[in-house]
């Protein structure tokens, strides 16, 4: 599922819609005994930054850029080109300290999709073993502009080659954020069963929790959708509708 951010009403939205995401996913790895030592601090982890663009990267981007103009399917300047277009596109977010508002800029925009074309050519190559530590940036680069289903295929890359349980816990996470419950329960029998004891049954307590919250607001937007124009409108804009509270754009936690 992808949003448009490029109008001020649909970025609020976005932020409301992570905040809410991003809290059910804490929950599952702290309230749940996951992970323990995570903290979410959207400053950090997305740079924190002004919302201005950033010159940092210039020549990782040059150099891999160049070496793609001599060799287009160089797949280590598409993955170095993918990493430094995202890296440069999160310190162009804007994060208001005050508010705990973080906002993707259009220059952040711009970055971004730059990386995620780098990462999309990158995968057509059809790469052996593909990139699971730039996969990972990918995760997030996705989850940044709002498609959901972009950042659960990239973590699908990495659950591939490592099916521990929190990595098959995140791939859930983005399938049913994504509104795919088929997906997403498929996701979650994995990592239940990856998961042993204790664990188990608090991985099925979450994820059921979170399965069952997902299905009433596909429930909500299906029947949204049959009242007219405006309730389709609305339904596309705030997928979670009054399942966010607002607030801070937290991003998922990292295990």
């Amino acid at each position: 599922m992808l949003f448009d951010l490029r109008s001020g009403k649909r970025r609020r939205v976005v932020q409301v819609v992570f905040s809410f995401l991003a809290l059910i996913f804490a929950v599952g790895f702290i309230g749940f005994g996951i992970g323990g030592d995570v903290s979410i601090d959207p400053a950090e982890l997305f740079g924190g930054g002004s919302g201005e663009a950033s010159s940092t990267y210039d020549e990782q981007i040059e150099n891999a850029e160049q070496a793609l103009a001599e060799d287009p399917e160089d797949e280590r300047a598409l993955l170095n080109l993918a990493e430094y277009r995202y890296l440069a596109g999160r310190e162009s977010i804007g994060f208001d300290e005050e508010t705990g508002q973080t906002e993707v800029t259009d220059e952040a925009r711009s970055e971004i999709d730059q990386a995620l074309d780098a990462w999309e050519t990158y995968l057509a190559s059809d790469p052996k073993k593909p990139d699971v530590s730039t996969a990972d940036q990918m995760v997030q680069a996705y989850f940044l502009i709002g498609d959901f289903g972009g950042a659960a295929a990239a973590q699908e890359v990495i659950a591939d080659q490592d099916d521990s349980v929190q990595n098959l816990y995140s791939l859930a996470y983005y399938r049913l954020a994504d509104l795919d419950l088929a997906a997403g329960r498929k996701a979650a029998d994995e990592a239940i069963a990856a998961a042993s004891g204790s664990e188990r049954k608090q991985l099925e307590k979450a994820l059921g929790q979170l399965e069952t919250q997902v299905a009433a607001e596909k429930k909500r937007i299906a029947q949204q959708a049959t009242g007219g124009q405006a309730a389709g409108e609305e339904a596309l804009q705030d997928p979670f509708g009054g399942l966010g509270d607002g607030g801070e754009l937290a991003p998922p936690p990292t295990p």
